[in-house]
């Protein structure tokens, strides 16, 4: 049985205060994983005292078992709402195969112009700019969208960024990093479908701090991207996967690109170009 589970089963038997608790934690079952006991208290109005009584209430020796059956609750919906990052083709001929790679090459590049079409570069050197004045920067990714923080990564250190990134599925590690977030920071999330499932509880997290977010994602409705002071819209879906890489990768280059307009001379621009490796 999940936590949530029974905490349900044990509502009936609840005080009025530990109901409200309860609430809380059902109502936001995803925050749990990345919440202090401070922060708890404040958001549910309870002194420390009282939540370690309702943690002995619902079976809970401490609070961070508490926290750690919310992970295991959280780690299940991830693995549930999870699904291949494929749709299977119907078996075709080799003729259609052909036809069907003709229409995806199209697609592809019907979406790079639309990308230039609308471009707007200001998002762009605005992004830069943020990266520029930043002492630290965190770059948040899970699945696929690692491939995209690992490219971002290799460039910012190619400039001297003091870039991190954090793999959203390592929950403590994500944990520790919105905890000890500070002035100077920078965030910045990777958001694409099927979003990860407790994307928006830490891009709220996150927000809390004050530290300015970047967000890459696809819609300015994905969960990040409420949260967040810059984003970078790229659109993702294909017929045969749920996200191309394609214009990720070129937003990536393109800020990229901006950076080094910025901070690398014109005339030594050949000369770090031989810097770089293969």
């Amino acid at each position: 049985m999940d936590i949530l589970q029974r905490i349900r089963d044990m509502y009936p038997a609840l005080t009025k205060k530990q109901k409200g608790i309860a609430d809380y934690l059902m109502d936001n079952p995803e925050d749990v994983c990345y919440i202090t006991l401070a922060q708890l208290s404040q958001q549910t109005a309870s002194s420390e005292l009282t939540l370690l009584r309702f943690c002995e209430k619902i079976g809970c020796s401490s609070f961070l078992e508490l926290k750690n059956e919310f992970r295991e609750y959280t780690q299940h919906m991830i693995r549930l709402l999870s699904a291949p990052a494929y749709f299977p083709p119907e078996h075709a001929s080799c003729s259609a195969k052909e036809a069907l790679l003709t229409d995806i090459c199209r697609q592809e590049a019907a979406a790079v112009a639309d990308f230039s079409a609308s471009f707007n570069p200001e998002s762009i050197v605005a992004a830069a700019g943020q990266i520029k004045k930043s002492r630290r920067i965190f770059i948040f990714a899970h699945d696929i969208s690692k491939i995209l923080g690992e490219f971002l990564e290799a460039r910012l250190r190619l400039l001297y960024f003091n870039a991190t990134l954090i793999d959203l599925a390592d929950l403590s590690e994500t944990q520790n990093r919105l905890q000890h977030l500070c002035e100077g920071d920078l965030v910045i999330f990777f958001s694409f479908p099927k979003y990860y499932y407790p994307m928006g509880s830490i891009a709220r997290k996150a927000a809390v701090t004050g530290v300015p977010i970047l967000t890459i994602t696809d819609s300015i409705s994905s969960p990040a991207a409420e949260h967040s002071t810059n984003l970078l819209l790229c659109k993702t879906s294909t017929k045969m996967f749920y996200n191309s890489l394609t214009l990720p990768m070129t937003a990536l280059n393109l800020l990229a690109s901006c950076l080094v307009i910025d901070m690398v001379p014109e005339a030594e621009r050949k000369d770090f170009k031989k810097t770089l490796s293969s």
